[in-house]
């Protein structure tokens, strides 16, 4: 296999399992609440209307369909008219990383909203008793202690890489990659604490269920932050010796993993035919 037809394969991917599959998958999980799971019969799950969710839904396939688009445009583009692609792979190599961000944006605003979703739920919750948790949630009750380490030396392994493929002089480009993966392990572990110690965001929801989430949540950020941490060093690597071709496989796979081990895994590890939504129903009393 060439790598001109690796390239093609790999953004094809990167097209479809973005903007297809999984949006795909997360709208099947929509309606699959709004039939299963009626209003009438489930109040507690919809502070907002159902018109409003269905719109809602609709934005996020339609802004998925957009991005679609925009990325089967550029590759037509390279494909078909630009006589040799190989000459312009200084823009190339890092429109997968650019064209990934966007595709992420609809993604984005379904959490967001799926924020305010959940405040809403708090804020309407007439429940007069609170049923907790008297076991304490301890960080190694959810992740293992070894990929917490795991997580730690490869952000070490890095900073050391970066460091010594510059002669251990550290200049703006160096400084702005250990700043930024920083930073980003900063918050990582600002949102596990959150998960962990917080508020319980939905007000219904079970202790099992939420420890569930919980141990997703952790492990997904300690994953990410390994993952990220990797990327950036092939990244380096790759631009000291001047691979731009291979640039192009690695932004564009980095952002496929990423969903694969983010939504995918969600998906897959919180099926929606098995989540019991007897919480939300109609309380006996009323």
């Amino acid at each position: 296999m060439t790598i001109s037809v690796m390239i093609l394969l790999v953004l094809m991917c990167q097209i479809w399992f973005l903007s297809y599959f999984y949006p795909k998958q997360v709208i099947r999980r929509i309606d699959y609440v709004l039939t299963h799971c009626p209003e009438s019969e489930y109040p507690k799950l919809y502070p907002i209307s159902v018109d409003r969710i269905n719109t809602i839904k609709l934005v996020f396939k339609y802004l998925n369909h957009f991005f679609a688009l925009i990325g089967i445009f550029l590759l037509s583009y390279f494909l078909f008219i630009v006589p040799d692609y190989r000459e312009h792979l200084n823009i190339l190599d890092d429109l997968p990383l650019l064209y990934g961000m966007s595709q992420f944006i609809p993604l984005f605003i379904l959490e967001v909203l799926g924020f305010k979703h959940l405040k809403l739920m708090r804020q309407q919750n007439t429940q007069t008793s609170r049923k907790a948790d008297l076991q304490p949630r301890r960080l190694f009750d959810f992740i293992h202690p070894i990929h917490l380490l795991l997580a730690v030396f490869t952000y070490i392994g890095f900073v050391l890489f970066e460091l010594f493929i510059s002669n251990f002089s550290i200049n703006l480009d160096v400084g702005i990659k250990i700043g930024t993966i920083t930073l980003v392990n900063i918050m990582f572990i600002v949102l596990g604490m959150a998960n962990l110690y917080g508020k319980r965001r939905d007000p219904y929801i079970e202790n099992v269920e939420r420890n569930k989430q919980t141990k997703f949540v952790l492990q997904s950020l300690l994953f990410t932050s390994i993952f990220v941490s990797i990327y950036l060093m092939l990244h380096s690597w790759v631009n000291i010796n001047e691979l731009n071709y291979l640039e192009v496989l690695i932004n564009s796979l980095y952002f496929q993993v990423l969903a694969l081990f983010s939504i995918g895994a969600l998906l897959g590890r919180f099926k929606i035919e098995e989540m019991n939504f007897d919480a939300y129903k109609v309380s006996k009393s009323t």
